[in-house]
């Protein structure tokens, strides 16, 4: 018997895999065996398993301090903020545990510099689990809470629309903006590249535009790269593809590439001046822990010294080809509606639900998550282009081993 709960899963049907090995770009089960890990275990494995300089980082922290309060001055936390700091081009660090956590900071922090109190984000957003972060959010997950939530405040989602056509989203933001009171708002939040509600491109005056009604409003835009930030989608944040600059970001999954918690809220000047004299009410036990520093910095070592972020966006291109011409494989029967993304945090829209192609990959060696009609492709950074041939072999094969058993 099992002492454990296990997530987003009724406990009678969950059927969690037995890991006992991990390394490189797949991990080992007693079930199936090695498997190509196309979640990054929960999309933060981004430098690999394995992978032993972040190890010696970490125990070498262990050794030297692993305990010290959030509150406390160490060499790790500095060295850490320091790299961070640069990295993001944003003045000051707020260390935490989680994603969903460094969201709630942010949020506070925002409220408390602006005296303002609504926060504004996408429709089909995701900025994590707790109820704050449910709360904000238009992910589905957030239904079995919602009549305990505040009514949320969504923009439209930027879906491409035709050149020469206006985006419908860019009115949607004014209207929203307009009718909330831009004086009531406190900010703007948008996860850097839209994760597993179903990684949709925005326009390329998405970003520019809610910069200037964030600019023209003295709203604060918080860019949420959890997911998408230290080289999922080929640059160390997804925001750098369209070259705009936020006041806040939040960071995690890949941040120590999931070897131990932490999170992180980075601030610019102008944020980080409000705190010289005025309060900063934030703070958990475990937050800024050492050995989630020492493995951060590890992570980020890793993903520079050996050119990770270069890696995705090259490797992207191959998962990209290869999608492309599934796309227009006669066999395949339209069986792809659409193969879409950014590096590596790629996703395909089948014409039926993805759930026994995803049963069809486990069986044949690849473990690869799917929600809906969605599959997700994302490997750690260190997948080589040959490894990502064998991969899109795997898929190409079980989405038309799917295909044909359907029509029979």
């Amino acid at each position: 018997m099992s002492h454990i709960f296990y997530t987003w899963s009724a406990q009678r049907h969950a059927h969690p895999l037995t890991v006992d090995a991990a390394e490189g770009a797949r991990f080992h089960t007693r079930e199936h065996g090695w498997l190509w890990d196309l979640e990054s275990q929960t999309y933060n494995v981004n430098a690999g398993h394995g992978n032993k300089h972040i190890q010696e980082r970490m125990i070498a922290q262990i050794r030297e301090l692993p305990v010290a309060g959030p509150n406390m001055r160490i060499g790790v936390r500095e060295q850490l903020t320091a790299v961070l700091a640069e990295r993001t081009g944003l003045e000051r660090a707020f260390l935490a545990s989680g994603g969903a956590e460094a969201v709630e900071n942010a949020i506070k922090i925002a409220r408390l510099v602006t005296g303002r109190s609504k926060i504004v984000t996408r429709r089909r957003s995701y900025h994590g689990a707790t109820l704050a972060t449910l709360g904000i959010g238009g992910d589905p997950r957030r239904a079995p809470f919602a009549a305990d939530l505040p009514p949320a405040i969504h923009i439209d989602d930027p879906y491409p629309v035709p050149a020469g056509e206006p985006s419908a989203w860019v009115q949607s933001l004014h209207e929203v903006v307009e009718r909330e009171g831009p004086e009531t708002i406190a900010a703007i939040v948008l996860e850097g590249f839209t994760g597993t509600n179903g990684m949709q491109h925005p326009p390329p005056d998405f970003w520019p535009a809610v910069r200037a009604v964030c600019d023209r409003h003295g709203i604060l835009l918080v860019d949420d790269e959890i997911f998408s930030g230290f080289g999922r989608t080929g640059r160390w944040f997804a925001r750098e593809h369209w070259g705009v600059k936020p006041d806040m970001m939040v960071l995690g999954k890949g941040l120590t590439s999931g070897y131990a918690p932490l999170s992180a809220v980075m601030v610019s000047a102008a944020v980080a001046a409000h705190f010289d004299d005025h309060k900063l009410w934030c703070g958990v036990t475990h937050y800024a822990h050492p050995v989630g520093c020492a493995a951060a910095l590890g992570a980020l070592e890793v993903y520079a010294e050996e050119r990770l972020i270069e890696r995705a966006d090259q490797v992207g291109a191959v998962f990209a080809q290869r999608f492309q011409d599934m796309s227009q494989r006669p066999d395949l029967h339209g069986a792809v509606r659409d193969a879409r993304g950014l590096g590596l945090m790629r996703c395909l829209e089948l014409d039926r639900p993805a759930a026994p192609v995803a049963a069809r990959l486990l069986e044949r060696g690849a473990y690869v998550p799917y929600r809906d009609d969605l599959l997700f492709i994302c490997p750690p950074l260190c997948i080589t282009a040959e490894q990502a041939h064998i991969v899109a072999d795997l898929i190409a094969d079980a989405v038309a081993e799917n295909s044909s058993s359907a029509r029979a």
